[in-house]
C-alpha cells in the first residue's frame, strides 16, 4: 500500500517552474489527486477570476479586451497563483490548499508573496549596485544599466509572468526557467554573490585574467565569476595561494602530471575539497556562496577531463595577459577646468546614488588630475565609494595621485583639511592592499613623475 501512495505523488522535476500552477493541475488530475469535477470548478474559477480582473483593466469601461490582453491577463493570474502554491515544501501539499480554498483567495494571496518579492528585489538592486565590479565588458555594464527597468515596467496585476529587463549577462547557473519576478529575484541575488566572490580580487587581475581569454573579452557573454572562479581553483590544485590567479605555463604541466591519470570521479572529489579550501582561504562563510563555489568547481569537471586527455589545459587554466599600456583613463595634465562647469560636474556626481554611475561620470568629463583630485575632495565621494573610484583608475593615474601625496604614507602632523586627509588616507589605505608586484610598479611610476609634469 505504501509503494501504492508514493507512486502517486507529484514529483517536483515534471513540473514547469514558469507554469507552475497550469502544470501541478495537470500532474493532480493525471494522478487522480483531481477530480473531473474538482478540475472542472477550478476552471470554472479562472474564468470568474478573467472576467474580474479584465473588469479591473479595464477600470469598469468594458467587459471585452483583445485576445491576446485576455491571455497575458490570465497567464499573469496562473501565474499569481503558481507563486502561492510554490510556498509549499510538498506539491501535493498544494493540491489539499488548491481544494480547500477559493482560486480567488489563491490570487490574492500569491499577489502578496509577488509584491514582498518585488520589494526584496528592489533592495536586492541596491545592495548589487554597491558591490558591482569595474569591468570593460559590455554585457555585464548593459545589464547593470538595464535592470532598473524592470521596476518601473514591471505589472505585477495583469503581467506579473512578464519580464520587462534588458539582461544579456549570463550568470554561472542562470536559471532560465523562472520568469517575472522570480527570475529578477533570483537573477540579483546570484549577481550579488558572483559580486563579491570577484571582490576578493583585484580589478587588475581580473582584467588581465580576461584579456588572457580573449582579447576583445569586452564584447563577449562570458560570465567572469566562472572565469576568475576557476582560476583560484587551479591556484588552489597548483598549492598556491587562491588569490594568486596567474596560471603560468609551469602550473598547467604540474597540474597535468598531476591530475592525468585521474577518473572522472576522482576529479569531481579533488574540485570539491580545492572548492572548500578555497572558501576558507578567502574567509567565505555566506552559505549560499559556498554552495555555488562548490556546484560551479563541480561543474568544471567533465572539461577539466577532456582538457587533460588532450593536452590542453591551457583551454581552462588561463595565464594573464597584462594591460594594454593605454591607461583606463587619458587624463591631460592641461589647465584646470571652467569653474561653472567644474560645479555642475561635481554636482551630478554628488546626486549619483550609484558609485558606478559617478565612474561613469568621471570617466567621461574629468581628463585632468587637477579637476580629479577637485573631485575627490569636493565632497562627491564618501567612504567606500573612494575604493570604487580607486579601482577603476589605471596604474598611471594611480602614480600621478600618489605623487599628489606630501609622501607616499600620509604624515598625521601634517595640517590638510578634513576633505584631503579623507581622499589621501583612502587612496594610501587602497594602495597598501593591492597586489605587491602592482604595488611596486606604481611606485617606480611615481617615482618616475617629474614634478613639472604634474603641475603643468
Amino acid at each position: 500500500m505504501s509503494n501504492l501512495e508514493k507512486q502517486h505523488l507529484i514529483k517536483i522535476e515534471n513540473l514547469d517552474p514558469a507554469y507552475y500552477f497550469q502544470s501541478i493541475l495537470e500532474e493532480a488530475h493525471r494522478l487522480k489527486l483531481l477530480t473531473d469535477s474538482e478540475l472542472e470548478s477550478i476552471q470554472l474559477q479562472s474564468l470568474q477570476l478573467l472576467a474580474k480582473q479584465t473588469e479591473r483593466y479595464t477600470r469598469g469601461e468594458s467587459s471585452s479586451v483583445r485576445v491576446e490582453t485576455a491571455q497575458s491577463i490570465m497567464q499573469s493570474i496562473f501565474y499569481s497563483i503558481g507563486i502561492y502554491l510554490k510556498s509549499f515544501p510538498d506539491p501535493d501539499l498544494s493540491i489539499e490548499v488548491l481544494k480547500q480554498s477559493s482560486l480567488l483567495e489563491l490570487y490574492q494571496r500569491g499577489r502578496k508573496l509577488i509584491e514582498t518579492q518585488f520589494d526584496s528585489a528592489k533592495q536586492l538592486l541596491d545592495t548589487v549596485h554597491d558591490n558591482s565590479l569595474i569591468t570593460d565588458n559590455l554585457a555585464y555594464n548593459d545589464t547593470m544599466k538595464g535592470i532598473p527597468f524592470f521596476f518601473s515596467a514591471y505589472d505585477l496585476d495583469f503581467a506579473a509572468h512578464d519580464t520587462p529587463a534588458s539582461i544579456d549577462y549570463p550568470l554561472s547557473n542562470d536559471k532560465m526557467e523562472l520568469v517575472g519576478v522570480e527570475y529578477i529575484h533570483n537573477y540579483l541575488q546570484m549577481l550579488f554573490l558572483e559580486n563579491q566572490f570577484c571582490k576578493n580580487f583585484t580589478e587588475h587581475d581580473i582584467h588581465c585574467l580576461l584579456s588572457g581569454y580573449d582579447d576583445h573579452y569586452q564584447d563577449l557573454l562570458i560570465n567572469i565569476f566562472g572565469l576568475v572562479l576557476t582560476n583560484a581553483v587551479a591556484s588552489i590544485l597548483a598549492n598556491k595561494k587562491a588569490a594568486q590567479l596567474n596560471i603560468e605555463p609551469s602550473d598547467r604541466q604540474f597540474l597535468q602530471y598531476k591530475l592525468a591519470q585521474l577518473s572522472k570521479d576522482e576529479l569531481d572529489i579533488i574540485l570539491r575539497d580545492a572548492s572548500t579550501q578555497l572558501c576558507e582561504e578567502l574567509n567565505i562563510t555566506n552559505m549560499f556562496l559556498q554552495n555555488h563555489i562548490a556546484a560551479t568547481a563541480l561543474d568544471l569537471s567533465a572539461r577539466l577531463k577532456n582538457a587533460l586527455e588532450n593536452d590542453r589545459l591551457e583551454s581552462v587554466f588561463i595565464s594573464f595577459k597584462e594591460k594594454n599600456t593605454q591607461p583606463a583613463f587619458q587624463f591631460e595634465d592641461g589647465e584646470k577646468m571652467d569653474d561653472d562647469l567644474f560645479r555642475s560636474i561635481a554636482a551630478e556626481i554628488r546626486d549619483c546614488r550609484y558609485v558606478s554611475d559617478k565612474i561613469a561620470i568621471i570617466r567621461r568629463e574629468i581628463h585632468s588630475i587637477t579637476d580629479l583630485v577637485d573631485i575627490l575632495e569636493g565632497y562627491c565621494i564618501f567612504d567606500a565609494e573612494f575604493t570604487g573610484v580607486f579601482q577603476s583608475l589605471g596604474d598611471m593615474e594611480l602614480a600621478l595621485l600618489l605623487k599628489k601625496l606630501p609622501t607616499h604614507i600620509i604624515d598625521p602632523d601634517l595640517h590638510f583639511t578634513e576633505n584631503e586627509k579623507e581622499w589621501q588616507n583612502k587612496l594610501s589605505c587602497f594602495f597598501n592592499e593591492i597586489d605587491p608586484a602592482r604595488r611596486e610598479n606604481i611606485r617606480e611610476l611615481a617615482d618616475k613623475i617629474g614634478l613639472g609634469h604634474l603641475n603643468k
